[in-house]
């Protein structure tokens, strides 16, 4: 009897050689492209037709379904999915078109009418809380009605720092070039509180016609 056939298993004989399985190289397949879980980003590698290629992350990989897989489930690639898939705001809609810009001027351009007329007839600003509901109501099918917002606080804020202002200004440039003279008065009312009134008279020429002007300051 041969020592192998005491010994089945062959532990005292000489040692087997184990064959090396070699690993046969995967093409990429276009047909992995349609797939629903690699169709937004699988793409093929120009320089390598056995590799593929992520369109997002704009990285290579063995092209083999197991490591497209593992790609497919990263997390930087998820990262970049989710990204992607949030709807941003169009630049064009932040940026004024020239009708838009129109519209917004003539509205302000209304707005700063509305609040020189109460000043001038010396309505009260209450009243400017309503207004702006009764001119959409009288004119619905104005985008010019539709826009104006002007309520007591924003007349105020107009007449005080936008008309006043720019009266102010009017004044002084009337009065470097003509001639006036100022009255002034001071007096205290029941409150005990002192004011001090001050007007200033100038004459401005135009063709044929001369109009005295009077603008009053009170100050306390």
């Amino acid at each position: 009897m041969s020592d192998f056939e005491d010994d089945p298993l062959h532990i005292g004989g000489p040692p087997r050689k184990l064959r090396k399985i070699q690993h046969r190289a995967q093409k990429f397949r276009k047909e992995w492209c349609s797939l629903p879980d690699f169709k937004d980003w699988l793409i093929p590698d120009e320089n390598d037709i056995f590799k593929a290629k992520c369109s997002l992350c704009k990285s290579s990989m063995v092209a083999e379904l197991s490591n497209i897989k593992n790609h497919g489930k990263g997390i930087k690639h998820k990262q970049i999915v989710t990204a992607g898939t949030v709807k941003q705001t169009s630049i064009s809609n932040f940026l004024q078109t020239d009708k838009k810009l129109k519209l917004k001027t003539q509205i302000q351009r209304a707005e700063i009418k509305i609040a020189a007329f109460i000043s001038e007839h010396n309505i009260a600003f209450l009243a400017a809380d309503h207004l702006p509901g009764l001119l959409q109501e009288c004119f619905p099918d104005s985008e010019i009605a539709k826009g104006i917002s002007t309520k007591r606080t924003k007349t105020t804020a107009i007449i005080k720092n936008v008309i006043g202002s720019s009266a102010k200004e009017e004044l002084v440039d009337s009065l470097k070039n003509n001639k006036f003279s100022v009255l002034t008065d001071e007096s205290t009312d029941i409150g005990t509180v002192k004011t001090s009134c001050v007007v200033v008279r100038f004459v401005i020429c135009f063709t044929g016609y001369n109009f005295i002007m009077d603008y009053g300051s009170t100050a306390i």
